[in-house]
């Protein structure tokens, strides 16, 4: 059984962390938050230096982004998946609306047409080999445009644009499909799929799919690994701190 927290007690460490059988496994965007450039650090400080209600706005975007997701994945399960556990009291007003043009972008799209079984949804992956893990949105074979079906690992997002960070998303997540007996290989695809509900950000609310190749999935994977090394080396190796 795996449970969630949000540090490491051996640490300290804040951020999303995995516990299976006593050891403690950082989340991808948890070594991704920790390892990243100073300029795209940089570039959210100025952010919020320069919005005095940035903590308001980021709390939106993650609540609509959550419950988006749980649309969207809900409507392609088999049974119901577990319902986020956000008070009703935090949501926005315009949550209904919102959300309701992300699951109607996602129709659009097209893409439940072109998925097929067996898919895993929402379920978390440990990588023992480079001690992190994760919960991918959607692991599924996906017919591509070429008309071949292709094992994909694909992650939906409510922000406009594709970020450097989440093409290293999808590369980790496959590193942990590779370790699973499940799969036991890696993706031959990764998709992300921008469902953006702002009209300010995305004026016609279209939704837009963006693929990425095995060989591309494969060089950030390869960066991914140096930066959970990384982060091991700083931070201490979770397997021998069960050990002490």
């Amino acid at each position: 059984m795996t449970v969630c927290h949000g540090s490491n007690p051996y640490t300290g460490e804040t951020g999303h962390f995995y516990e299976r059988d006593g050891v403690y496994y950082p989340s991808v965007t948890t070594i991704l938050d920790a390892e990243s450039p100073p300029e795209e650090t940089a570039v959210i400080e100025r952010w919020k230096r320069r919005t005095k209600n940035w903590r308001a706005i980021q709390k939106k975007s993650q609540i609509v982004g959550t419950m988006g997701h749980f649309r969207v994945l809900n409507s392609l399960a088999d049974k119901t998946i577990e319902l986020p556990d956000i008070p009703v009291s935090e949501y926005p007003d315009d949550l209904l609306y919102l959300t309701d043009i992300v699951e109607c972008m996602w129709n659009q799209s097209g893409l439940s047409a072109r998925l097929k079984y067996p898919r895993r949804i929402e379920t978390t992956l440990i990588s023992d080999k480079y001690r992190f893990a994760g919960k991918p949105d959607l692991r599924a074979p996906v017919v591509c445009e070429d008309g071949v079906t292709r094992l994909a690992i694909i992650d939906l997002k409510t922000s406009p644009r594709v970020y450097d960070s989440y093409i290293y998303q999808l590369a980790a997540y496959g590193l942990m499909m590779e370790e699973s007996p499940v799969h036991g290989t890696f993706p031959e695809i990764g998709m992300v799929i921008n469902l953006c509900p702002y009209e300010d950000k995305n004026p016609g609310l279209e939704p837009k799919i963006r693929e990425f190749a095995q060989g591309t999935l494969l060089d950030y994977a390869d960066k991914f690994k140096k930066m959970a090394e990384t982060y091991h080396a700083r931070f201490g190796d979770p397997i021998a701190e069960k050990s002490e």
